[in-house]
């Protein structure tokens, strides 16, 4: 597991943190009925300006992120979205059916690739 010098409470989150690692920060954010999970990017930079390196991180995370959400009991498709405006490259990920309770699942598959489960 790659250690994390960061705080789990960082203030680029909308809500509580789910998993993190040197670069990125994955946290809950508000999406009504449904489990919202935003992908935050730490550095302020927009989509375009990311690395070569960073733009492929965040489509692995992504990626990884959306096959085990889809694969929780109860989870329907994930929809997708993009925060703009914020200065960090923020990516969402909207699903009905999974419960607060998984979201520690989520978090320790995630870290099994790398950085730090929060829940």
């Amino acid at each position: 597991m790659t250690e994390s010098p960061q705080t789990p409470d960082s203030t680029l989150a909308h809500g509580p943190v789910v998993w993190e690692d040197e670069i990125w920060i994955l946290a809950r954010h508000d999406a009504g009925d449904v489990l919202g999970l935003t992908l935050h990017h730490r550095e302020n930079e927009g989509l375009g300006q990311l690395s070569d390196e960073h733009a492929s991180q965040m489509g692995r995370i992504g990626n990884r992120l959306i096959r085990i959400v889809e694969h929780l009991p109860g989870a329907g498709a994930v929809d997708l979205g993009r925060v703009a405006g914020s200065g960090h490259v923020q990516l969402t990920f909207e699903a009905a059916g999974v419960t607060a309770e998984q979201l520690h699942e989520v978090a320790v598959k995630l870290a099994n690739w790398g950085g730090e489960a929060r829940v």
